[in-house]
């Protein structure tokens, strides 16, 4: 009688176990899910008040710095700018005849032959009198990393005026930061759409990418000979 008994208790309190593990299990899952939002609002919030520091009107920033940086954004039918990529090309017009720089690197996804970010850049700047020898194309800055990871290693940029929204400036100042590169930053103008709350979901995303890449050391997805910014632009017309 007393086995059957001892056989009993012990089933109970293993069973017992069981529910509690379940139990603090459950709370455990329940905690990283409440707690994942607030780590993405915590990285978002210090990136941007560490970068913002960074973002200057014209009349502030460095004169004479290696480059302008523009970072690529869509082409409409891979013949002009989209109206993102527009204004960020605007504000490095702007900033090359203020005497930032008389160096431009333009930067954007050219991974295929009928999709052409730079070469659509190079254009749009041509057209608005910025001479062709003062353009650089980066080929492979296929997103915000590489284009500034590029920048450092292939173009051998120390400091640079880098111009997109102040949303994704943010993150681009902080990898450019975490890389070593001296870098100011120039906002284009303020724009407000039904995609304006769409772009900041994917800003939370990216900067949690950002944040593992700068941390990792991550090498870029594609490698490039040296191509030092001080040279002539025309050279970097083709991928290489």
């Amino acid at each position: 009688m007393t086995s059957m008994q001892e056989k009993t208790d012990l089933k109970n309190r293993s069973s017992s176990n069981w529910k509690d593990i379940l139990k603090r299990a459950v709370f455990f899952l329940f905690g990283v899910i409440l707690a994942f939002p607030f780590c993405l609002i915590l990285l978002y919030a210090i990136i941007s008040i560490r970068s913002n520091r960074s973002i200057l009107p014209i009349q502030k920033l460095s004169r004479q710095v290696d480059c302008i940086i523009v970072p690529g954004a869509q082409v409409i039918d891979n013949v002009r700018p989209s109206l993102l990529l527009r204004d960020r090309l605007d504000c490095a017009i702007a900033l090359y005849e203020a005497g930032i720089s008389d160096r431009i690197l333009v930067s954007g996804d050219h991974r295929v032959d009928n999709y052409n970010e730079p070469a659509v850049m190079c254009a749009y700047l041509i057209e608005n009198g910025i001479p062709d020898e003062a353009i650089f194309m980066d080929h492979y800055g296929l997103d915000t990393y590489d284009t500034m990871l590029r920048a450092r290693d292939v173009f051998q940029i120390k400091t640079a005026v880098v111009t997109t929204q102040q949303y994704h400036l943010q993150r681009a100042l902080y990898i450019a930061g975490k890389l070593g590169l001296e870098c100011e930053g120039y906002a284009t103008v303020k724009r407000y759409s039904a995609r304006t709350l769409l772009h900041v979901l994917r800003e939370m995303g990216a900067r949690v990418k950002a944040f593992y890449e700068t941390n990792t050391n991550a090498p870029s997805t594609h490698t490039s000979p040296v191509r030092p910014i001080s040279g002539d632009g025309r050279a970097t017309r083709d991928k290489w």
